[in-house]
């Protein structure tokens, strides 16, 4: 018989995939180009459970109230701005934080408008996301075998397309993370697209992430070479290399391997990493997302490890070694500050 347990992790995974398909249903509607025939699927996933109908009207609710909190901002301009095993308590970087608990007005009206600017994506997927052959949620990992011997793990919040052929091995990282442990091949080149670039290898094992602008390759073993525009750079074992949104290209550097591949073990490493990237990698993996409206918290440094098997205890630890407050604004909405 199920425990009272498996219900409440049921209940709440029943919630969030619900809350992601009302998102992507909005997306579809307020494009202007849904068909009849979407617009008689949607009536249908409505209707079909309590639940699906609950969490639209809360995601109309909650992109509605952002939408006036971001026009607030435009209207008022703001001023200048115990743990597991698995876990290490992270150490403050060299510049101590100071405390301060002076009230901002303004600080929702930003929050939503920075929610809007640059995490909006992660509420609200772009159809090139549920159009990939392979994705995976909040928190979820995936491994896709492929026919030609080769395997491909994919992180949170990831898609994937694949299109293999007799000539060409294709794939295409939409978005997110994947690590890929390419079968040996040289008659079939494995090609990966990602960040208006390719990653051609023939046998190796290497990792991408993709999120942002950047892309960042990382190869544990052989050789990969990067190709983008006109030019190409071979990429050897123990050494990554990022495309930048920009067009540029950087060279190859040595890389922390075990850091690279520290999701893998459901894990978070930083070195002297600013606090907004490290709430950005834990936003991956939860199915709220955490903003940061004080300037000087968002930059603070630290070292260390935390668990992604339960982002909300990684988030307390934080708050453990960065004192900071944090306000429920709303379900899908945690707001830091001092």
């Amino acid at each position: 018989m199920p425990q009272p347990d498996d219900f409440e992790s049921s209940r709440r995974l029943t919630a969030q995939r619900a809350w992601e398909d009302a998102n992507a249903w909005l997306l579809r509607i307020h494009s202007g180009m849904m068909s009849e025939q979407e617009q008689r699927d949607f009536s249908a996933w409505r209707t079909r459970d309590p639940e699906h109908e609950s969490q639209f009207r809360q995601a109309q609710h909650f992109w509605q109230a952002l939408n006036g909190l971001a026009d607030q901002v435009r209207r008022d301009s703001p001023p200048a701005a115990n743990p597991s095993r698995h876990e290490s308590l992270p150490r403050p970087g060299s510049t101590p934080l100071k405390l301060g608990h002076r009230r901002r007005p303004w600080g929702m009206a930003l929050a939503a408008s920075l929610l809007l600017a640059t995490l909006g994506f992660s509420l609200w997927p772009s159809v090139e996301f549920w159009l990939a052959d392979y994705r995976t949620r909040a928190g979820e990992h995936r491994s896709v075998s492929l026919p030609d011997g080769s395997v491909v793990h994919l992180n949170t919040r990831s898609a994937l397309s694949v299109s293999l052929s007799q000539n060409r091995r294709s794939l295409a990282l939409k978005q997110g993370e994947a690590l890929f442990e390419v079968a040996h091949d040289p008659v079939r080149p494995f090609e990966v697209t990602v960040g208006g670039g390719v990653v051609r290898a023939i046998g190796t094992v290497f990792n991408i992430d993709r999120h942002g602008q950047d892309t960042v390759v990382s190869v544990l073993d052989g050789t990969v070479r990067v190709m983008r525009r006109d030019h190409s750079i071979d990429v050897h074992a123990g050494s990554r290399i990022t495309l930048e949104d920009g067009g540029r290209v950087t060279q190859p550097e040595p890389v922390n391997l075990p850091g690279v591949t520290a999701w893998r073990r459901h894990e978070l490493v930083f070195d002297r990493m600013p606090l907004q990237e490290i709430i950005a990698e834990l936003n991956r993996y939860r199915t709220d997302t955490v903003l940061i409206v004080d300037a000087r918290l968002r930059t603070q440094q630290l070292s260390g490890s935390v668990s992604l098997d339960d982002p909300v205890r990684s988030l307390a630890l934080l708050q453990r070694t960065v004192p900071f407050r944090t306000i429920q604004w709303m379900p899908y909405l945690t707001i830091l500050t001092r």
